[in-house]
């Protein structure tokens, strides 16, 4: 159901180009072919990251994961500003929003070696001057994590989603500018 889901998603959001369909042989030639078929591309290998034809925007991953909630994800590439960059829980948060609370932030969440591998340093200093105000082509699944609010260490009952993209090698992120 996933897959199915996923490849539903790819083929609506970056559809392959067109070819008519060819008549079968026994069948005569139609004088004004209309009809084509449109196939779902392949997925992308774990290849260069480019965007030049099929990366969502921080936007529409925020929106198509939202659809599909906590269960399910839209697996991409994912093209977004690093607006702000965070660290918590042993791992770097960079933020397409100013708030990572912000409905439309997409978040590419990095553990420390992805990150050192990365960029060179996990000096959360470092990273700031080196990633905030550029642009980062991501590769990964872009899900509906819930977030709890706690008070005094107890959960609250109350809580919030964020979409984020788990990053667990060097290879799944570049940035562009």
């Amino acid at each position: 159901m996933l897959l199915a889901t996923l490849a539903l998603l790819a083929a609506t959001v970056a559809p392959a180009a067109s070819t008519p369909a060819a008549p079968p042989a026994s069948a005569p030639a139609a004088a004004n072919p209309v009809e084509t078929t449109r196939t779902a591309a392949a997925p992308p290998a774990f290849r260069a990251l480019s965007c030049a034809r099929g990366c969502l925007s921080a936007i529409e991953a925020v929106t198509y994961a939202s659809y599909l909630g906590e269960k399910a994800g839209v697996a991409g590439m994912f093209e977004m500003p690093v607006v702000e960059v965070g660290q918590q829980n042993g791992l770097f948060y960079l933020n397409s929003e100013d708030d990572y609370r912000d409905r439309n932030c997409l978040t590419v969440a990095m553990t420390p070696a992805a990150m050192q591998a990365f960029i060179g340093t996990v000096d959360l200093d470092q990273v700031r001057k080196r990633l905030q105000k550029r642009r980062i082509v991501v590769r990964g699944i872009a899900q509906q994590v819930r977030i709890n609010f706690s008070s005094d260490g107890r959960p609250s009952g109350k809580y919030y989603y964020q979409v984020h993209v788990r990053v667990g090698e060097a290879s799944q992120v570049r940035v562009t500018v």
